[in-house]
């Protein structure tokens, strides 16, 4: 089985929800398609929800999916990125690199938390 992606409109952003078991390349793999949906629906607010992907994710995996983001700092998408807090990692080293790489997001383990930074 493989990780599938849901898309869904909410009032003032989009929602990419991921689903199933496999790797973290998985996800990232999505994010062109993702940051260009935003760009068709003119969505600037982005919450992607990994909650119920399964899977471990390694230092290196967490730096690659972060670098990935990149893309969505090319289309000015603000990302909220919403994990289950076992598999947030304490430094947030995933989030560092993004916005390292000049992409407006954050990890959160709760989903209106998120939501809630996303409208403000």
């Amino acid at each position: 089985m493989s990780v599938r992606l849901q898309t869904e409109q909410m009032p003032g952003y989009l929602v990419a929800r991921f689903t199933g078991a496999g790797v973290a390349e998985d996800v990232w793999r999505h994010f062109d398609f993702i940051a260009e949906h935003c760009k068709r629906t003119k969505n600037n607010k982005l919450l992607i929800d990994t909650t119920r992907a399964e899977g471990e994710i390694s230092l290196m995996e967490r730096f690659l999916v972060a670098a990935r983001a990149r893309v969505f700092a090319y289309y000015c998408i603000t990302v909220a990125f919403v994990e289950l807090p076992e598999r947030i990692d304490p430094q947030r080293f995933a989030e560092l690199v993004a916005r390292n790489r000049e992409v407006n997001a954050r990890v959160f383990s709760d989903l209106r938390a998120a939501e809630k930074w996303l409208l403000e």
